[in-house]
């Protein structure tokens, strides 16, 4: 059973969506996010090379919805349709009014006009706290993908926040961490287009690429050759230049020495701790994280924010439990997706492959050296 095609009886799509209803579809969401912001696609496009193929939905009752949405057809193959591609934070639709006003017929709207499309792979990343509603939606050939986000509540103004959600042992940390008078700079727009922000982060991420090919027994040059077909320095660049103050690199330094750099994004209610990266020793030595991450908290809150996203991670896991010491609370939600072809399965068959053998190289190395 796909989406049945009656939900778009009386719909009329455009698409690419015109920039002008784009803009003022995300002028009447009061929970749009940076990333269902027009500039998003362009960097999308700017730093990845896909194509625009967002689109308009103009409901039987005079509604508006816009669904942001890349492709990639490469010699005009339709190979996907996305909305976003992995890595590159949230889509699902824009909605006049707000996201309150989305209701299950409206996804079944969006999913029905995706199930036809030609692409091999038609997916919709939604808002985290929308996920119910796509789910109540989804028809049972989507192929469903679980994700796990933690989202802190900065009701009440830093003060609150600070006192009442994070955890004493987070403000201690905090506190600890001021006293290494660390070198710390905000930057946005042409400030951090043109700053110190994306070298070090440049830096930092290669450092990380080459510490986690030792930690999960990866070849050196294959975990390299990945992190450049990535190329999240080439993301962080296009997003810092397309974004302009929407985008904010949060740097520290230590006695000269790079230490931790945080890539938060925000628009409207919404904040989202994009991208980081750091020296392993050097930020636990320092406590930078915590500290980069305190102030960007604080900033949002100065700022109006009501929601700040700190990202997905794996439950239980030690990144999950950082996030906690926030306050943050866990989110679960699914992205969709509707396949031609079982690309997902051999996704997670890909991975789990190298999983085995990364495991295999650790326990050799182990061998080795005993």
């Amino acid at each position: 059973m796909t989406a049945p095609a009656s939900a778009l009886n009386g719909v009329r799509i455009v698409s690419p969506a015109p920039r002008d209803d784009w803009r003022a579809v995300l002028a009447a969401d009061p929970d749009a996010t940076p990333t269902q912001l027009p500039e998003w696609l362009d960097c999308l496009r700017d730093a990845r090379g896909f194509a625009d193929a967002s689109r308009l939905y103009e409901l039987p009752d005079g509604r508006r919805l816009v669904l942001p949405m890349a492709a990639r057809a490469p010699a005009g193959i339709p190979i996907s349709e996305e909305s976003w591609p992995y890595g590159w934070g949230y889509g699902g639709v824009l909605v006049e009014g707000g996201h309150g006003g989305l209701t299950p017929d409206d996804c079944r709207v969006v999913l029905a006009d995706l199930a036809r499309r030609p692409a091999l792979r038609r997916a919709v990343v939604p808002a985290p706290a929308l996920g119910g509603v796509w789910q109540a939606a989804a028809p049972p050939n989507a192929v469903r993908m679980p994700y796990l986000t933690q989202v802190l509540d900065l009701e009440g103004g830093f003060e609150t926040v600070w006192s009442t959600r994070f955890r004493s042992k987070t403000r201690k940390l905090v506190r600890k961490a001021e006293r290494f008078e660390l070198d710390v700079r905000c930057e946005r727009g042409p400030e951090a287009v043109a700053g110190r922000g994306l070298g070090m982060f440049a830096l930092l991420y290669r450092e990380a690429v080459d510490r986690w090919a030792v930690q999960r027994g990866q070849p050196l040059a294959v975990a390299r050759r990945l992190a450049a077909h990535r190329d999240r320095p080439g993301q962080v660049a296009a997003v810092a230049a397309g974004l302009g103050e929407h985008c904010a690199i949060w740097s520290a330094t230590w006695r000269g020495e790079p230490v931790a750099v945080k890539v938060v994004l925000r628009f409207g209610r919404h904040s989202l701790a994009w991208m980081g990266a750091r020296n392993a020793a050097l930020s636990r030595e320092t406590l930078a994280n915590y500290l980069l991450q305190s102030l960007a908290i604080e900033d949002a809150c100065a700022a109006g924010v009501r929601h700040y996203n700190m990202g997905e991670s794996d439950p239980g896991s030690g990144v999950e439990h950082a996030k906690r010491v926030f306050g943050a609370v866990p989110v679960e939600y699914q992205a969709l997706r509707f396949e031609r072809l079982p690309l997902t399965r051999g996704e997670q068959r890909l991975r789990a492959l190298f999983g085995t053998l990364s495991r295999l190289n650790i326990r050799r190395r182990e061998v080795g050296a005993t």
